[in-house]
C-alpha cells in the first residue's frame, strides 16, 4: 500500500509577491510544519508548483525537508482570462487538471490524501487513515469529519462530513486520486467511510485563502473562542504566524 499526500502550492502571476509571500510563510507554519511531525512516516509529499513563482525554490526546499519522500509536479497552468476578483479561485481551479496522475500507480492499492497548503492535519492524521484503509478491496474514501475552524485567532470546533482533507482508497488497477473529484460530491462516485470522530485537521482562514469559508456557523460550529493551550498541544504549529 502506497500513501501520497496531494498538494496544490501553484503561485504565478495572479499572486502579487506580498500575498505570495504570506501565503508561503502559512505554509511554512501550518502545512509543513505539522507534516513534518506527523507519527507516521511511510508517506510522500506530492505537490504541484507553478514554474512562475519567484518562491518556487523556497517551496521546493520547503517541502522536502518536510517530509520523508517528496516529488515535485513543476508545471505551467493554462492561461486563465481574467475575471474581477475571483482570478485566483479561476487559477486554483485549472490546477485539477495538473499532471497528478504521473504521480499515481495502479500496480497496487494506493492512498491519495488531499491537503491544501494553508492547512494541516492532526499529528496522528496520517496514521489513522492508514489504519482505516487497511483491509479495505472497493474505492473508497475515509473521512476525518470533525475539525477546527481557525479565524482571527480565535477557533471553532466543527463538523463537515464532505471535507477536502480526507483520503481516497484506490485498489489494484485504480488510477483515480483525490483531484479527479470534487469533494462535496464524493459520495456520487464511492462510499463514504468515517475514520473517528476526534479532530483531525486544522483550517485556517486568513486574508489570502483562496476560498471565503469564514463563518464556522456554516459547518455547525458555535461561537468561535480564544485558541486554548489544548488546541496548541493537539497542534503545534507556529502561532506567531497565525
Amino acid at each position: 500500500m502506497r500513501h501520497a499526500v496531494l498538494t496544490r502550492s501553484a503561485y504565478g502571476p495572479a499572486w502579487d509577491a506580498a500575498a505570495n509571500r504570506r501565503r508561503l510563510e502559512v505554509t511554512r507554519a501550518v502545512t509543513a510544519r505539522l507534516m513534518s511531525l506527523q507519527t507516521c512516516t511511510d508517506w510522500t509529499w506530492v505537490v504541484l508548483l507553478d514554474d512562475r513563482d519567484p518562491f518556487l525554490k523556497d517551496r521546493l526546499s520547503l517541502y522536502r525537508d518536510s517530509a520523508p519522500a517528496f516529488t515535485p509536479l513543476v508545471w505551467r497552468p493554462p492561461n486563465v482570462a481574467p475575471r474581477g476578483s475571483r482570478m485566483r479561485q479561476r487559477m486554483a481551479a485549472a490546477d485539477y487538471a495538473g499532471p497528478w496522475a504521473s504521480a499515481i500507480t495502479a500496480d497496487e492499492k494506493m492512498l491519495t490524501t488531499r491537503l491544501d497548503d494553508d492547512d494541516g492535519f492532526a499529528l496522528d492524521a496520517l496514521a489513522r487513515f492508514q489504519a482505516a484503509a487497511e483491509g479495505r478491496t472497493e474505492r473508497t474514501a475515509l473521512m476525518l469529519p470533525v475539525g477546527v475552524h481557525l479565524w482571527a485567532g480565535r477557533y471553532s470546533i466543527v463538523r463537515h462530513e464532505r471535507n477536502a482533507m480526507h483520503t481516497l482508497v484506490a485498489p489494484p488497477g485504480d488510477n483515480w486520486c483525490v483531484y479527479d473529484y470534487g469533494h462535496t460530491k464524493v459520495a456520487r462516485w464511492m462510499p463514504v467511510v468515517t475514520v473517528d470522530d476526534e479532530p483531525g485537521w486544522l483550517w485556517v482562514r486568513h486574508r489570502d485563502t483562496i476560498s471565503g469559508a469564514r463563518n464556522p456557523r456554516n459547518w455547525g460550529g458555535g461561537p468561535p473562542v480564544a485558541v486554548t493551550a489544548a488546541l496548541r498541544e493537539t497542534f503545534p504549529v507556529d502561532w506567531r504566524a497565525l
